[in-house]
């Protein structure tokens, strides 16, 4: 009863011990990589690759120190699909570790696939399989794809200048789905109100009244 009660756990400390051994020969310091490839790679396809590659190995921060390595990679044998496989596309990679006087210390091979029609989003999509296939093999940091390019500044204005732009017209005319306030009936029959002048009480009071003349058709009494 109590050797099976301990099976689990001893098989899984085996397991364990296992991928520690197998990921301390692949777990190395890498500081360069240097990418190549034969004729049936194309110059694009060869640096989206090492950009991708060397922005991964700045990003990678290793918890204890390693042994530092050089990391050379070679593109071979692109095929890309044609017909029914347009957009089918694959290439044969070779890894190789060298250490600081250029000694191999491992050397590794795979294929690697991509779909993506086209020449151009074709080589982008193998470059972003590749380099994620070496990322998760030699354990590097999450590889991100390859942007378009740098952003121009020539529509950069300087400080104190105006904008004479058609988005910064557009800017400042009132967008036509802005809101249209109709006053109300009520609004528009209110009239204004008109302070009436203050009668002159204390002249009112001062003032004595005029003499009265009696006529044949005026009384004073």
């Amino acid at each position: 009863m109590l050797m099976s009660f301990l099976r689990v756990p001893l098989a899984a400390l085996a397991v364990l011990a296992m991928s520690i051994t197998a990921g301390a020969e692949t777990l190395k310091d890498i500081r360069k990589v240097a990418v190549s490839g034969d004729g049936s790679v194309s110059a694009a396809l060869v640096k989206m690759t090492g950009q991708q590659l060397k922005q991964a190995i700045r990003s990678t921060r290793r918890p204890v120190p390693l042994p530092k390595v050089m990391m050379d990679v070679r593109l071979s044998n692109v095929v890309r699909g044609t017909g029914a496989q347009a957009g089918r596309n694959s290439a044969q990679v070779t890894v190789a570790l060298r250490d600081g006087s250029g000694a191999s210390v491992s050397s590794e091979n795979f294929t690697v696939n991509s779909f993506m029609p086209g020449a151009k989003a074709g080589d982008k999509a193998l470059a972003n399989a590749i380099s994620q296939r070496v990322a998760v093999a030699y354990r590097l940091a999450p590889i991100k794809a390859v942007t378009g390019g740098k952003r121009s500044g020539k529509h950069k204005l300087r400080s104190g200048s105006r904008s004479t732009t058609p988005s910064a017209v557009a800017a400042a005319e009132p967008r036509a789905e802005d809101p249209i306030i109709i006053p109300s009936e009520a609004a528009l029959t209110v009239r204004p109100r008109v302070r009436k002048p203050k009668a002159d009480v204390s002249a009112s009071a001062d003032a004595k009244p005029a003499p009265c003349a009696a006529t044949s058709a005026t009384s004073c009494n």
